[in-house]
């Protein structure tokens, strides 16, 4: 039996730059920008995250882009 995997959403989020801590290490925080279309090609959302970088007054250090799907057996 085989397995099929189905995306059903995908999700953009960014690590932001967000101070330091106690001991002076760089703290960051997860920005979510929102849902993704599922045929979006990786370049057009690391463009977006570049965009929104230009925007913010802290610097965007992470792209992360988190995939949700169903799993399946094939018949």
């Amino acid at each position: 039996m085989s397995t099929t995997k189905t995306a059903t959403s995908y999700k953009l989020s960014l690590g932001v730059e967000n101070g330091v801590n106690a001991l002076g290490a760089a703290q960051v925080k997860s920005v979510s920008v929102g849902s993704v279309k599922l045929d979006a090609a990786d370049d057009k959302c690391l463009a977006v995250a570049n965009a929104m970088n230009e925007l913010m007054s802290h610097e965007v250090v992470n792209v992360y882009v988190t995939e949700k799907a169903e799993l399946a057996q094939a018949e």
